[in-house]
């Protein structure tokens, strides 16, 4: 698991060695510190796709309650999120992947590689500066 923040206002998340509750709890801290710095930001997220999703229990509850309250300013500063995971995965989880625009607040998408997740983010990022 990291994050790296070097690239900042994009920011990489590499959780997909943790079991998907720890993963999906180190994203919406991530998401918290990044709107903190009052600025758009976007992210690439790497999950542990492949692994069945947990289902349920106050962990869970707690982080969709962690999401929503999040939504408001993901939608003002978070210029998109990039859930990157391969094609086959991507295909697996389309449902969930089409629904990132109301679950997130933002402009969600998926990437196979973490290079196409960045590029795709610093061209949202550049449509502030224009």
């Amino acid at each position: 698991m990291s994050v790296d923040w070097a690239g900042w206002p994009v920011l990489h998340v590499h959780a997909v060695d943790l079991p998907q509750g720890e993963a999906r709890a180190l994203v919406v801290r991530v998401l918290e510190e990044a709107l903190e710095r009052d600025e758009p930001f976007g992210a690439a997220v790497e999950m542990p796709w492949g692994a069945p999703a947990e289902r349920g229990g106050d962990e869970a509850v707690q982080q969709v309650r962690a999401v929503r309250s999040l939504r408001p300013r993901l939608a003002e500063r978070c210029r998109g999120l990039v859930f990157v995971l391969p094609v086959g995965e991507q295909e697996r989880h389309a449902k969930v992947l089409r629904s990132g625009d109301q679950v997130w607040g933002c402009p969600t998408m998926a990437a196979d590689t973490s290079e196409a997740a960045r590029d795709w983010l610093r061209s949202r990022l550049e449509e502030d500066v224009v």
